[in-house]
């Protein structure tokens, strides 16, 4: 095999030939109007440049467990789970809090348990979980002294 032939090359999947039909298709947007109206008008003006945003991270690339636990309920549990934004320092990626949204459907009691379990495992994790409610109107500046308030007292766990 020569050198060319053993280092990757650009790839894409645009051209070529599904050789099965398979059900997938896509979501046309990433974030729902109202995570969209938070991140733009909220979020993002509240942290400005001091910190890079995540969006729909998956809860497994922000928490873990040893590897004897992944087949257990505390593996199980943070899979297929995502928070909505992550906040990460901008020049390691050090993630340095959690951004939940939440609309109506928060208020159930299911979703209050769902809701509580986020919070206590990236706790564990010492990651602060900040949970905004969904509203029309941000207020960056109210925001931001929220962010900064949790950011600033740290985590002792």
């Amino acid at each position: 095999m020569t050198d060319r032939q053993s280092r990757p090359t650009f790839a894409t999947n645009v051209a070529g030939k599904a050789e099965r039909k398979l059900p997938y298709r896509s979501r046309d947007k990433l974030l729902t109007d109202g995570e969209r109206r938070f991140y733009k008008t909220g979020l993002k003006p509240a942290v400005g440049n001091r910190y890079e945003i995540s969006l729909k991270v998956s809860l497994t690339d922000v928490i873990t467990v040893p590897a004897r636990l992944w087949d257990a309920p505390a593996g199980y549990r943070i899979r297929q789970r995502h928070v909505d934004f992550v906040l990460c320092t901008k020049r390691s990626l050090r993630i340095v809090a959690a951004i939940e949204l939440d609309d109506a459907s928060h208020l159930t009691e299911e979703r209050r348990a769902k809701d509580d379990f986020l919070g206590d495992a990236l706790r564990a994790a010492g990651i602060p979980l900040i949970r905004f409610p969904i509203y029309r109107r941000y207020d960056a500046d109210k925001l931001r002294c929220i962010i900064d308030g949790v950011l600033s007292r740290g985590f002792k766990e």
